[in-house]
């Protein structure tokens, strides 16, 4: 699986964990509720995720980096205590808590969470002494004589043997008491989060070019030649600060985070042509006004010129689209609206939204509903109760729902102008390319991103430009 699918089964772990039945007993007994271990390569973003999971769910989260643990922080110290076995007083030896377990009370302590997810990574980098302890974890919850508090659960993480030499291979009698999720590298799913992130737009697109350069390990006579995800995400955080203060890069720069010699090399090259295209304006026009630089371009350049065409192209089409979605989201919300809702009756206005809402929030708790849509939902709501209100502050000779209609009408006029000027984007890049010496390999690329692009493809299905529907036929010639 993706790190997306990851997460998603994750998040619905720890609800089916954490869910109580009416007389308030777990839904799932606890003796059945089994650890998650993830295993996948490092940098692919096992960390990120749970992060991301605790701020989008509201769990607790207490991380720890397994290597840096003995065994006896892990199970606690140990001390002398006194017991009456047989009538006979006798000394006995027990265990201070272990740091992990009192974190985790630390925490519940400092924050007011009473249920959350213990992370514990790089779990099959323990030395031999503290193997026995992880297993004893994974089977019963509990670190030397200490359980893990009620509702939390436990995900562990660990790399492929092939990714690092301390790996002990976990037998049998462990993985049958995990919940066991492979992670592979996934280019579409980082590209969306990358977009989400404001990840350097010169990074998604040579990322577009170069797929294989995404998450590369290659054996050499030096040792291991990587680039991970994270360190994309690294420079991308970097590049952005230099920038900002006009600061230079120099070739060797790029090796410090990507710590493959041809991919850096490669990836320098690359900026250096995403900066020099990459000022004020639009990227298209200058393109078009340098048409002696188009005419000396190299395929590679050729490609690199679609992929910063089509990413702009991209982020305008999605914010269309998303705002398109919304607002028919919305429109289908008011016709759902009651006909004897009266919204200028305070108290019948508060109790719809109070009780949509709280509809919406039961959905959310019982994971019946995807994240965007809930965004999505969460919109609707609070544009149509904003809309009520200024219906009520306004003239109500008209019902509310001719006020809702009339201001959805505008917003799609300017949805459809947005449009337009998204597909005169595109015609100025198919327009730009084939001035290139191999511009028409870049434009049936550009065609094929077009396609691909959920946005874009809606938005050409209903409006197909005259270039684009040109090399899809190509395209289809050489299929």
């Amino acid at each position: 699986m993706n790190i997306q699918e990851a997460k998603a089964e994750i998040v619905r772990t720890y609800r089916a964990y954490t869910r109580r039945s009416a007389d308030g007993s777990h839904r799932i007994p606890p003796e059945k509720q089994r650890p998650i271990l993830l295993i996948g390569p490092p940098g692919i973003g096992k960390t990120a995720i749970m992060r991301q999971i605790s701020e989008e769910t509201g769990a607790g989260l207490v991380a720890y980096s397994m290597t840096h643990h003995t065994r006896q922080s892990a199970i606690g110290l140990p001390f002398i205590s006194q017991r009456d076995y047989g009538g006979k007083r006798t000394s006995v030896t027990e265990y201070t808590m272990s740091e992990i377990v009192a974190s985790i009370y630390d925490y519940m302590a400092a924050t007011g969470k009473r249920s959350g997810i213990l992370f514990l990574d790089e779990i099959n980098c323990v030395s031999e002494t503290l193997a026995p302890v992880m297993l004893q974890l994974l089977q019963n919850k509990t670190f030397g004589t200490h359980r893990i508090p009620e509702d939390w659960i436990i995900v562990a993480a660990g790399n492929p043997p092939e990714y690092n030499k301390s790996v002990r291979d976990l037998d049998m009698a462990t993985l049958d008491r995990v919940k066991n999720m492979e992670i592979a590298a996934d280019l579409g799913v980082w590209q969306e989060y990358a977009l989400a992130h404001d990840i350097h737009p010169a990074i998604r697109t040579y990322l577009t070019v170069y797929p294989d350069h995404f998450y590369n390990i290659t054996n050499s006579d030096r040792g291991q030649l990587f680039v991970t995800a994270r360190g994309w995400e690294d420079l991308s955080c970097i590049l952005l600060a230099y920038e900002e203060e006009n600061e230079s890069v120099g070739s060797e720069f790029f090796l410090q985070y990507l710590q493959h010699d041809e991919i850096a090399r490669s990836f320098g090259m690359y900026y250096d042509l995403f900066a020099h295209f990459s000022g004020e304006g639009d990227l298209a026009s200058r393109l078009r006004d340098h048409p002696e630089e188009l005419r000396e371009f190299t395929a590679t350049q050729c490609l690199a010129a679609a992929a910063m065409l089509f990413h702009g192209i991209e982020t305008a089409a999605g914010d269309w689209a998303g705002a398109l979605s919304r607002l028919d989201s919305l429109a289908a919300q008011i016709r759902l609206l009651p006909p004897d809702l009266d919204f200028a009756d305070e108290e019948r206005k508060s109790e719809f939204f109070r009780s949509r809402r709280q509809t919406l929030d039961v959905r959310v708790q019982h994971d019946v509903i995807k994240p965007e849509e809930e965004l999505r939902e969460r919109w609707v709501l609070d544009t149509l109760e904003r809309s009520a209100a200024e219906w009520i502050k306004g003239d109500r000779s008209a019902p509310f729902t001719d006020h809702a209609a009339e201001q959805i009408a505008g917003e799609r006029a300017r949805l459809d102008a947005q449009a337009r000027s998204i597909l005169s984007q595109i015609e100025a890049a198919y327009a730009v390319l084939e001035q290139c010496p191999r511009g028409r390999s870049a434009a049936l690329y550009l065609t094929t991103d077009l396609s691909g692009c959920e946005a874009t493809a809606a938005l050409l299905k209903d409006r197909p430009c005259e270039a684009w529907l040109r090399y899809c036929r190509e395209l289809l010639k050489e299929e």
